[in-house]
């Protein structure tokens, strides 16, 4: 296993990359890339992962990422086993900060363009009316030609940049360990756990993807994260866990269960020692905050 570089080709005469991807399945492993990615879901569900975020999507979810934040999408197992009634349509566009220019971004007009820029690093979801808005410009901007095409990108951006129907994905110390750090044993690591949290994860199983001995591994865990292995873990459950109190859909039972925990009472006692509080106590909140992270 191993982190992929994309590299993002761009069709003459553009700047900056529009597509319309049409596919039975999504194909592209885990990933990054230092351009900025925004991604309209028309149609599709599956699984997201940003970072140290695990999530769901689904038929009109739209995602942010900054760049070089490892990221993938992965469909349901029916999209891989040929069903002609599931398939995938997302718009997609990708582009470098430099095509706005230093002289641009520096002026007091772009301040709240440039700061957001700088602060969708860890990734983000869109939502509500922002999310509408923004998918009349894509369908715009895919067909635009000339100075139309940054017109309409510009336009996406400053839509953004006011929203406050943002919900954050990565967290921050995903975000600092992966900007201070080129070690292909890390992202081996976080790709690893992030395809397999809902199981069972043993000690020696994790350390061999890592190509080290356990003493080895726990030493190189502790090292770029400042937690244990079993800390690791357990937060990137927890913060699954978090996704699904939000949806409402399943028991408490449930989730912990599908979050990899072996009982509901060890993932209510996990659920507090990370958060501070019961998953029962966390449910109301987090509908109430996932949903405004306010970037301003």
């Amino acid at each position: 296993m191993s982190l992929f570089l994309e590299e993002i080709p761009l069709a003459n005469p553009y700047s900056f990359r529009s597509k319309i991807d049409n596919l039975p399945h999504i194909v592209v492993p885990w990933h990054y890339h230092p351009e900025f990615e925004l991604i309209y879901i028309e149609k599709s569900q599956g699984t997201l992962i940003v970072g140290d975020c695990i999530d769901k999507f689904t038929d009109g979810d739209m995602v942010f990422l900054g760049p070089n934040i490892p990221h993938v999408m992965k469909n349901e197992e029916a999209y891989y086993e040929k069903n002609p009634e599931l398939s995938v349509k997302a718009r997609v566009i990708h582009f470098k900060k430099e095509i706005l220019g230093e002289n641009l971004l520096s002026l007091p007009e772009f301040h709240r363009i440039k700061f957001f820029l700088k602060n969708a690093t860890r990734g983000l979801r869109i939502h509500g009316e922002s999310k509408f808005k923004i998918i009349e410009h894509l369908k715009y901007l895919h067909e635009a030609k000339g100075p139309d095409r940054i017109i309409h990108l510009l336009q996406t951006l400053n839509i953004l940049a006011q929203s406050e129907e943002l919900s954050l994905l990565a967290s921050e110390a995903f975000v600092e360990s992966f900007k201070h750090s080129s070690n292909q044993k890390l992202y081996n690591i976080y790709e690893y756990v992030s395809k397999n949290f809902q199981q069972k994860i043993d000690l020696e199983s994790a350390a061999e993807v890592a190509n080290l001995s356990k003493t080895a591994f726990c030493r190189f865990i502790k090292n770029k994260t400042n937690k244990t292995f079993s800390e690791f873990l357990n937060e990137m459950r927890i913060n699954y866990a978090k996704k699904l109190l939000v949806e409402g859909k399943l028991t408490m039972a449930q989730i912990a269960y599908e979050c990899g925990f072996n009982s509901p009472s060890y993932f209510n006692k996990q659920f507090k020692a990370i958060t501070g509080q019961t998953p029962q106590e966390a449910k109301k909140p987090a509908l109430a905050s996932e949903t405004s992270p306010g970037l301003k």
